[in-house]
């Protein structure tokens, strides 16, 4: 390939600033938030032990995952409705009913690794057993987002 053909430093530099700032405006996760951001949103540890409820009453099959959808990511959701259809397959084919579980929630626990994310352990309690929920919690448009879930 000649020097003719070839893109200068300059037009290489300029297409790569061009694609980073694209990749900048539809990334989310590359944004900083201010304390002041952060000081107008409501108080993620009363939101903790509510999500927490919900997930496991969408994963036991006892609510729609769409109550869940305006507080945890995309990503959240399409894992925990895909965990839900099976649990609702496996269910249907075993005759099993759908079932609400009672618990209580005995113990929220939170740590906040950076500005702006709040990481948490919810223990929910029945008489048959513990389960521990871990949330991470992150300010996505103005609102607390559950953007990572696990059920223990």
């Amino acid at each position: 390939m000649d020097s003719a053909q070839k893109p200068s430093k300059a037009i290489i530099a300029a297409q790569n600033s061009a694609a980073r700032a694209r990749a900048d405006f539809f990334d989310d996760n590359n944004r900083q938030i201010t304390q002041a951001e952060l000081d107008r949103l409501p108080d993620p540890h009363e939101l903790l032990p509510s999500i927490a409820t919900l997930i496991v009453e969408v994963i036991s099959g006892a609510r729609p995952v769409d109550h869940l959808a305006a507080i945890v990511s995309d990503q959240v959701y399409e894992k925990l409705r895909a965990r839900q259809i099976i649990k609702a397959r496996a269910d249907a084919a075993a005759g099993i009913p759908k079932l609400v579980p009672k618990f209580s929630v005995t113990r929220v626990h939170t740590e906040s690794p950076a500005l702006g994310i709040i990481e948490s352990v919810v223990l929910l309690s029945s008489k048959a057993r513990t389960r521990a929920v871990t949330i991470r919690l992150e300010p996505i448009h103005s609102r607390w987002r559950a953007t990572n879930v696990s059920v223990l």
